[in-house]
């Protein structure tokens, strides 16, 4: 393998193992790193046997001329064309690379509301990931509350393990309506929608749409919840309070890339109000601002699984073009045929992402007690006297008073902080980058292991 061009990919979700298997195949020394203990990210982590486009199985990579690292961290990128990771082993290693392919994906937006802390209160994401892949429900009596379509697959594998459910879907049925036409011209949406929607009406689970939660109720953990109708900017309607009994509660208001490497790496960010989040920017060839780094699936923007696939099969062929492995008349017809591919998926998942974007009222959920920063326990009543004495900025407020300075480093406040800001406040997020920096190491790493790779960033 001396000798032939080196393409380290970050992330084993569908992304990423597409572009790592389109490069493989034209001849490149590929090599795929993820935290997760199997490959195939969020979506496939429990559909191992799956042979659907995109999956482990179908790419076979594990078979390909690529190296698998799993359970392994990128805590940290100390010069160009290198990464350092820290796995099991409890060691800093290096890797170096001449292409880069950031597949990191997204993670649950956290919205925080009175009792979002309480014992059985889980993302939409997490619950869905314990009850697909381990079999666990948080609750017999479930509520799932959000928006989007993500909200359908977790009441339909909760009610599947034996929950009772009622299900909320924030935005109005009328608005969901409105885009009928792009998920009647998509066979496949349309299909998955049917399926979901003819599974909870059967199973009694249909959602209840212009509703949400609004307080979570519980000593020792969950014990009952006060949803309440809401207007179409998600505000609750006064007098339209009802008190639910259940045991688990599921928050599922979207999902925000995993930017911190991008950032760490120097790549443009930019942000998008009409959605309440950043994402990676990257040109028609999935390049992003920096030489050599390419990116797909959701770290470039939260649009589904099969926008993923095509984005890591364009992305590696834009790798292997760059590297002389792709003659010019070859990627042209590829690429066009896969643009082509994207644009209509696209349009879809440009309709849920406008149809289903949180609305204003959500960042007014949380009252004076609530805690927004579970790291460091910081309230909502801490961070609006942190205004009294400073501007009202994410960075302002972090300074005095702690908020995102926890173990997980403001992934979990941040997006909330922003727009509460923007929301209450008057913030205007600035159309590139974001409002704070990123410090190695990106991920959580016992101090002791970080000892000679101090030495080396010296």
């Amino acid at each position: 393998m001396a000798g032939r061009a080196r393409l380290v990919v970050v992330g084993a979700g569908p992304a990423g193992l597409t572009s790592a298997a389109e490069a493989s195949a034209r001849g490149m020394q590929v090599t795929v790193v993820d935290e997760g203990a199997v490959l195939g990210g969020q979506f496939f982590r429990a559909r191992q046997d799956s042979w659907a486009e995109g999956s482990p199985r179908r790419l076979g990579l594990g078979d390909a001329d690529a190296q698998i690292l799993l359970r392994t961290t990128v805590v940290d990128a100390p010069t160009d064309g290198v990464l350092a990771t820290w796995s099991a082993n409890r060691r800093i290693e290096y890797i170096e690379y001449d292409w880069l392919v950031l597949a990191t994906g997204a993670y649950d937006r956290p919205v925080p509301i009175p009792g979002w802390t309480l014992p059985g209160v889980l993302t939409a994401g997490g619950a869905h990931a314990l009850a697909k892949t381990n079999g666990v429900v948080p609750g017999k009596r479930m509520l799932v509350a959000g928006s989007g379509p993500f909200i359908l697959a977790v009441a339909d594998v909760l009610v599947a393990r034996g929950c009772s459910v009622t299900t909320l879907e924030a935005t109005p049925f009328t608005m969901q309506i409105a885009g009928l036409k792009a998920v009647v011209r998509d066979p496949e949406l349309l299909r998955q929608a049917a399926g979901y929607m003819g599974r909870l009406a059967v199973r009694r689970a249909t959602p209840r749409y212009g509703w949400t939660v609004t307080r979570i109720i519980g000593n020792e953990r969950v014990e009952s919840a006060i949803v309440q109708r809401v207007d179409i900017e998600w505000r609750p309607v006064p007098g339209s309070e009802k008190a639910l009994q259940v045991d688990g509660v599921c928050l599922g208001f979207g999902f925000v890339p995993r930017l911190d490497l991008a950032q760490l790496l120097g790549c443009s960010v930019a942000y998008q109000a009409d959605s309440s989040d950043y994402r990676l920017q990257t040109n028609a060839h999935m390049r992003t601002t920096r030489e050599r780094i390419f990116a797909a699936g959701e770290v470039t923007g939260v649009a589904g699984v099969r926008v993923a696939h095509v984005e890591g099969r364009l992305a590696g062929l834009s790798v292997a073009r760059e590297a002389g492995l792709v003659t010019a008349a070859e990627f042209e017809l590829r690429q066009r045929d896969l643009s082509a591919r994207l644009g209509k998926l696209r349009r879809a998942a440009e309709w849920i992402r406008v149809a289903f974007r949180p609305r204003p009222a959500l960042w007014s959920l949380a009252q004076p007690p609530t805690v927004v920063c579970r790291c460091e326990d910081v309230t909502l009543e801490a961070a609006e006297r942190a205004l009294c004495a400073n501007s009202a900025d994410p960075l302002s407020v972090k300074v005095a008073t702690r908020i995102g300075m926890g173990l997980c480093q403001g992934r979990i406040c941040s997006p909330y902080l922003i727009e509460w800001l923007r929301a209450k406040h008057g913030y205007r997020p600035a159309a590139a980058g974001r409002p704070w920096s990123v410090r190695p190491p990106i991920s959580p790493v016992p101090i002791g292991d970080l000892a000679s790779h101090t030495d080396r960033r010296r």
